[in-house]
């Protein structure tokens, strides 16, 4: 069927915070149709009040959970049937965890896992297949400043951010050749939804940051310095956090821009941070480097 005129992006996670804002705004754009994913349809109604007139415009909400591989295979089977392609692809589905390391079972780590890692692949794995035959497209990762640097607590989490980066790295060059262009964007604290639902439940991957019972199940020097972390965070992020509208914007001038960085940092603080441990900020000379080596 013929294509849909428009640039066509997918946004996993748009219930809340990133990509609900990412969503809302390119939706305001002419230029865009957005299709909007979530893993429970239930909590759509934020997104709907957000979207406005853009509902059902530029704007369409569809389930995806891309921790399941049926539900990535009919999502992309139904999209490509209508809109006969796939633009931008934007990962933004994750899940969290601040608690100690060794409390963490081994069904926790797996589940973070296929959500932050394994399913954001599964979906860009079927992406890319189509994208290398329009030779046309963008992928984009909403990765997090702890891909680039370690963080207490959190080991799980950012370990994934960590394969996420890695894979980044890895898949751009290849993808240069077909001229599909892979971005890693890197925030730090954003004031979402998303430590919110850090502290809901310790089910599906996802870990309370304030649940008394974490603390008395480890020894009293790892709870101390677990609640001094928590104290640090609340005042670092009211000095550095950024709004997800930030964030969005942020990703909409990279979508446009000719030639996309492979790695964008959203905040000072965080290309700072990058800088210290990073050579490259950008990603763009290692990219180039290993793209020439491919020739």
């Amino acid at each position: 069927m013929a294509q849909s005129s428009h640039k066509v992006v997918v946004i996993t996670g748009c219930s809340s915070g990133i990509g609900l804002d990412t969503a809302v705004l390119l939706a305001k754009d002419e230029k865009f149709k957005v299709i909007a994913t979530m893993r429970n349809l239930q909590r759509k109604g934020d997104l709907e009040k957000a979207a406005g007139e853009s509902l059902n415009k530029s704007l369409f909400i569809q389930e995806l959970d891309v921790s399941k591989e049926e539900s990535i295979l009919k999502f992309l089977k139904q999209t490509y049937s209508v809109e006969g392609k796939i633009d931008v692809l934007i990962n933004n589905a994750a899940s969290g965890q601040h608690c100690a390391f060794e409390e963490v079972s081994l069904e926790q780590m797996q589940a973070l896992f296929q959500t932050n890692f394994f399913g954001t692949m599964r979906i860009t794995q079927e992406v890319v297949r189509k994208m290398k035959e329009e030779k046309s497209g963008h992928i984009i990762f909403i990765s997090s400043i702890a891909g680039v640097m370690g963080f207490p607590f959190s080991e799980f989490y950012v370990a994934s951010k960590f394969a996420v980066e890695g894979l980044v790295n890895s898949l751009a060059p290849v993808l240069r050749g077909f001229n599909v262009s892979v971005t890693s964007v890197e925030p730090g604290p954003v004031q979402t939804a998303f430590v919110t639902n850090i502290k809901q439940n310790q089910q599906g991957g996802t870990f309370q940051e304030n649940d008394p019972d974490l603390d008395s199940k480890v020894d009293h020097k790892t709870a101390a310095m677990r609640q001094a972390l928590l104290r640090y965070q609340s005042k670092a992020m009211v000095e550095t956090m950024q709004s997800g509208l930030d964030v969005a914007e942020i990703i909409k001038k990279c979508i446009y821009e000719k030639k996309p960085p492979v790695r964008i940092q959203t905040s000072p603080s965080t290309v700072e941070i990058a800088k210290g441990i990073l050579v490259d900020p950008s990603g763009e000379k290692d990219t180039e480097g290993l793209y020439s080596l491919l020739q």
